[in-house]
C-alpha cells in the first residue's frame, strides 16, 4: 500500500520493520510491561473497549507515543490494521481514520464504535464473499478490495511436481494447532508424500514453495490466503480458533466462492482422494482473491480520506469506485525515527496502528 501512495508513510508498530523495507518507522512501547500493577485491570473498560488496563504503563507510554507523533506528524490520515483503541485515539486528535476489516462477528460494542469512527473501512478480500459481521450501517461502509499479498501474483498456473505437498502454518495458535492435527494425520495416511512446511520461512521460500508444489494445506489467515492465491495453488484449507471466530468465517466464505479450496473441520476418512480431488482443481479460479491491484484500491482509499474527498465525490472525479493515504514516525521521546515500523502506519498522509498481531497501515 505505502509503495502506491504519493506521500510519505510512516508505520507505528511494536515490531521492527521486515527486511528490505526503508520507509519510515516508529517503534512502538508493548501495551502492557512487566511492572504493571495490576496486570489486565479492568481491560476491557466495563465491555466498551478491548484492551485498556488500569494503571499499566506499557499502554500509558504506548499511547503517549502515538500522541507525540500524531502532535509532530500532523499526518492526513491513520490506517489502523487492528487496535479499536488506537483508532479513537487518532479520531480524537482529528485525524481520519481508515480500518482495516477483520472477518468473523465483529458486532461487538468496542468493534462497533472503532468501525463507526473510521472515515473509511477496507476490507481485504474479494466482493464476492462476506466473512465479516457487523451492525448493518457499519457493513454498508465497508469496501472490499481483494487480497492484498506481498507475493507476485501469478498470472497463470504453472507446472507443479507431482506428489508434493506445502504446509503453510501461523503463529497465533492458542493450545493444540487444528493444522497441525490434521498435518500429522496426513502424512502417516500418505507416507509417499513429499512434503515442505513453510512456518517461520522467509518470502522467497514461500514464493517459491507456493509455485512448484502440487497442493498446500494451510491454516485460513488472511495472509496466507493471499499468498496461496497469488500462488494460483489448490488447497486444503484448516480453520484455526481464534478470536470473534474469525478464521471459521473465512472458510465457511471460501466453502461457497468457487476458489479451488477444500476445507476440512475434521481429519477425512480418505486423505488419497480428498487430496487427489483438490489437486485437481483449477489453481486459477484463485484470480478473483488475488488480481495483484488490491494494493493499489486500498491506497486510493486511504488517499480519498486523506484528501478529505467523500466516496461519491472520488468516484465522480474518475469514473471508478474510488479507494487509495500515507504516514509518519517518531521515536519514544518524539525525535524522527529511522526507516522501518509494524503496528500503526501513517500518511505524511498520516499514520496507523500496527500492533503486536501481523497488521499494517499507511
Amino acid at each position: 500500500m505505502a509503495a502506491q501512495l504519493h506521500e510519505p508513510v510512516t508505520v507505528l508498530s511494536s515490531s521492527p520493520p521486515p527486511p528490505g523495507y526503508t520507509g519510515r518507522w516508529v517503534l512502538l512501547p508493548l501495551d502492557h510491561g512487566d511492572g504493571d500493577s495490576e496486570p489486565g485491570s479492568d481491560a476491557a473498560a466495563n465491555g466498551s473497549l478491548h484492551w485498556a488496563p488500569l494503571r499499566s504503563r506499557g499502554l500509558t507510554q504506548r499511547m503517549a507515543t502515538i500522541s507525540a507523533w500524531i502532535a509532530a506528524a500532523a499526518p492526513s490520515a491513520f490506517v489502523v490494521d487492528v487496535s479499536v483503541e488506537v483508532a479513537l485515539l487518532a479520531r480524537l486528535h482529528g485525524v481520519p481514520v481508515v480500518t482495516m476489516a477483520q472477518p468473523g462477528d465483529r458486532a461487538d460494542a468496542p468493534h462497533t464504535l472503532g468501525y463507526r469512527a473510521s472515515s473509511a473501512i477496507i476490507a481485504a478480500w474479494p466482493p464476492s464473499v462476506d466473512p465479516l459481521q457487523v451492525e448493518a450501517d457499519v457493513a454498508s461502509r465497508v469496501e472490499r478490495v481483494g487480497a492484498i499479498s506481498r507475493i507476485r501474483t501469478q498470472g497463470t498456473a504453472a507446472a507443479r511436481i507431482p506428489n508434493t505437498v506445502a504446509v503453510l502454518g501461523g503463529f497465533g495458535d492458542r493450545g493444540v494447532s487444528r493444522l497441525a492435527t490434521l498435518v500429522a494425520d496426513a502424512r502417516a495416511a500418505l507416507p509417499g508424500t513429499i512434503w515442505t512446511t513453510l512456518r517461520g520461512a522467509s518470502e522467497t521460500e514461500v514464493a517459491r514453495a507456493l509455485r512448484t508444489n502440487a497442493l498446500v494445506i494451510a491454516h485460513c489467515g488472511q495472509n496466507a490466503l493471499a499468498e496461496i492465491a497469488a500462488s494460483r495453488i489448490p488447497a486444503i484449507i484448516v480453520a484455526e480458533d481464534r478470536p470473534h471466530d474469525e478464521q471459521r468465517a473465512m472458510a465457511a466464505a471460501l466453502a461457497g466462492s468457487g476458489a479451488p479450496v477444500t476445507v476440512l473441520d475434521r481429519a477425512p476418512h480418505d486423505w488419497a482422494r480428498v487430496v487427489a480431488a483438490t489437486t485437481a482443481l483449477d489453481g486459477g479460479a484463485w484470480a478473483e482473491w488475488v488480481d495483484g491491484r488490491a494494493a493499489e484500491r486500498a491506497a486510493a482509499i486511504v488517499a480519498r480520506v486523506a484528501s478529505g474527498a467523500s466516496p461519491a465525490a472520488a468516484e465522480q472525479a474518475d469514473g471508478r469506485p474510488a479507494q487509495s493515504a500515507a504516514a509518519e514516525s517518531l521515536h519514544a521521546d518524539g525525535s524522527p525515527a529511522h526507516p522501518g515500523g509494524t503496528r500503526p502506519h501513517a500518511p505524511q498522509t498520516g499514520g496507523a496502528d500496527l500492533g503486536d498481531h501481523d497488521e499494517g497501515a499507511a
